[in-house]
């Protein structure tokens, strides 16, 4: 383009060309770009120097040198100082001291920056004396250090091992007129020189400065660290890079004790999840957990939530269930605080949808295959599945936290509460009332079971709870007769709730009052079906009306009406009768009531009502 004329170097961004070749190291082509333009400027010098110096390609910048030389231009402070630059990067400690001289020599001041590239060259060889020579120059040239100045010294005294002549330095530093903060590079030096040394307590005096100075830390600063035996350091160093959200330089820390064969036990390792949940990188936590396993420590239950929260923070809420768990399944139990992050998360509904689903889910599949989930050790029926308590302690913690469940949710958690439907649980129940009764019907005997053999007692006080949240309806007695609206209703909320009018009308019973009766509204779904003549729409029983009458059907409740019309209704002395059942006296065989529990009952109410009229308020 050049030999036909094509090429205008004034349309050719020249800070551009030279930018792309310093970022890929390109100093041949950018020599060549120099040639083509005409009468270049000292700035344009300037640019090719960098180049050179990114390169660390010393011979090309005295090259440069050499053009601006013959290109009658005089080389200003800059040029030089990325020249010495240049040098120190190459480690020409004496080309680097003979570059100042000329500079000096051409009557070109030199500036800080100068003094510092100085400095540095000679700290990265280790030569401590020819870098305080330098710094006594610049203050006697009345040249103001500046904090790269400080650090550069603080770094030749920790290579060469003098660890009081870097403290001095550091004291100086802080002793200027202005005085000047450490950073996380004067820490990495001091750490370093303190590490190389072996004054481990020094080393702990210097990291926290990074606390007094609020000074960020890198990964240099972690690595250089490392460098200290002991473990309580090391832990406090990765709980801080994980504070600062460097994780790479937290897992660096462990790789790097590792290699020295430090003590690298379960400190570490729940400190480095904890900078994984600090970083919200739930991969890493993933992966360091999997490193926990493969080496056999047992994490502590800290170490879990670490990584329970890491995963909620993440949107990984069914990993983090399935940690919660991998606790309980390796002997850990889980605290409040496990399900405290499990609920606080971004998406605390859908944890709790998730986590009470899963619960009746496995306690369904527990029932299915006959797994016991009933106990009687209380002397009363109970249910005792783990994922009854698990649902339930989730659900507690849940309003605990706040958060009103929903309707779904809350009839989830009854669904826990359900007691299989197994004539041998059936008849274990109706035997640990220790009644009889003429007939072989033990569905006559259900009114005196609490939860009437359907749910466990829990269940009315969660449906108690709920109402007074505004989850579901409150239940009321007042109207005659009492309507139980059940069209809205989740099938455990609606059986619940009818269980728990029925339990009312018992107490009521006992108190001597008449029963009124009930009518229970039920959802219906319209279906086509094809006649001879025509299409025609029938109104069939929805899943909850077929559930609400299975229900009353297995109390031995007598109901009126069709559930497929939506309404069925249930007589007030009916449900007395069910409530008193003929049991057999275990003496003479012949029916009795003075048994049943619905008599001491009534007994204890009309004791009450006695003693609140005579004004005998003792608890006797």
């Amino acid at each position: 383009m050049q030999q036909k004329g094509l090429l205008d170097m004034d349309k050719v961004y020249h800070a551009g060309f030279f930018r792309v070749c310093k970022s890929q190291k390109a100093v041949k082509e950018a020599f060549r770009f120099t040639k083509l333009i005409p009468n270049p400027a000292l700035s344009t010098f300037n640019m090719l120097m960098s180049v050179c110096a990114s390169s660390q390609d010393s011979e090309g910048a005295f090259q440069v040198l050499q053009l601006v030389q013959e290109a009658g231009l005089k080389a200003d402070c800059k040029l030089y100082t990325t020249l010495i630059s240049t040098c120190a990067k190459s480690g020409k400690v004496d080309a680097m001291f003979k570059v100042f001289h000329e500079m000096v020599n051409a009557k070109v001041e030199p500036n800080v920056h100068t003094y510092g590239a100085l400095i540095d060259g000679c700290a990265k060889a280790g030569q401590v004396a020819k870098a305080f020579g330098a710094y006594g120059i610049m203050r006697s040239k009345n040249v103001k250090p500046d904090r790269v100045i400080f650090n550069a010294l603080i770094t030749a005294c920790g290579q060469a091992g003098a660890v009081d002549r870097a403290f001095d330095v550091l004291a100086e530093m802080r002793a200027e007129t202005q005085p000047i903060d450490p950073d996380h590079v004067t820490v990495g030096a001091l750490i370093k020189a303190c590490a190389n040394a072996g004054q481990v307590d020094r080393a702990r005096e210097v990291y926290n400065m990074i606390h007094e100075y609020n000074i960020k830390g890198t990964a240099e600063v972690y690595t250089i660290a490392v460098n200290i035996p002991d473990e309580m350091f090391l832990s406090a160093l990765i709980d801080v890079a994980g504070h600062a959200g460097k994780v790479d330089a937290a897992f660096d820390i462990l790789q790097a004790a590792r290699n020295q064969g430090a003590d690298t036990g379960l400190i570490l390792y729940s400190s480095l999840m904890g900078a994984c949940s600090n970083a919200k990188n739930w991969q890493k936590a993933l992966e360091l957990y999997e490193d926990i396993k493969s080496i056999k420590l047992k994490p502590t239950v800290s170490t879990m939530n670490a990584l329970i929260t890491a995963l909620c923070d993440g949107e990984q809420l069914q990993q983090a269930v399935d940690v919660l768990f991998e606790m309980k399944r390796v002997g850990l139990c889980p605290n409040t605080v496990t399900y405290s992050i499990l609920l606080v998360a971004s998406e605390k509904r859908m944890i709790l949808k998730c986590l009470i689903a899963m619960c009746l889910r496995r306690f369904e599949r527990a029932c299915t295959l006959g797994e016991p989930v009933l106990s009687f050790n209380s002397g009363r029926p109970q249910l005792d599945s783990k994922w009854t308590s698990l649902a339930l302690m989730v659900y507690r913690e849940t309003i605990a936290a706040g958060v009103v469940p929903t309707m779904e949710e809350f009839s989830q958690a009854l669904g826990c509460l359900w007691i299989p439907h197994f004539s041998s649980l059936r008849e274990r129940l109706i035997e640990n009332l220790g009644v009889c009764t003429r007939t072989s019907r033990s569905s006559n005997l259900c009114s005196l079971v609490d939860g009437f053999g359907e749910y466990d007692p829990r269940a009315f006080s969660l449906l108690e709870e709920a109402a007074s949240l505004g989850i579901v309806p409150c239940v009321s007695f007042k109207e005659s007769p009492i309507v139980v609206d059940a069209r809205k209703l989740p099938i455990h909320t609606a059986e619940v709730y009818l269980l728990t009018v029925l339990k009312g009308l018992k107490h009521r019973l006992a108190a001597g009052a008449k029963l009124p009766n009930i009518t229970i509204l039920l959802p219906i779904e319209k279906t086509q079906i094809q006649s001879p003549n025509r299409e025609k729409t029938i109104k069939v029983a929805g899943r909850i009306s077929q559930a609400i009458a299975a229900l009353l059907r297995r109390l031995g409740l007598p109901y009126l009406g069709n559930e497929s019309f939506g309404k069925i209704r249930i007589n007030g002395v009916v449900v007395k009768r069910w409530f008193q059942p003929k049991l057999a006296s275990p003496f003479s065989g012949k029916p009795t009531e003075l048994s049943s529990p619905l008599s001491r009952l009534s007994k204890g109410i009309i004791h009450q009502q006695r003693n609140i009229r005579t004004g005998n308020l003792s608890l006797e």
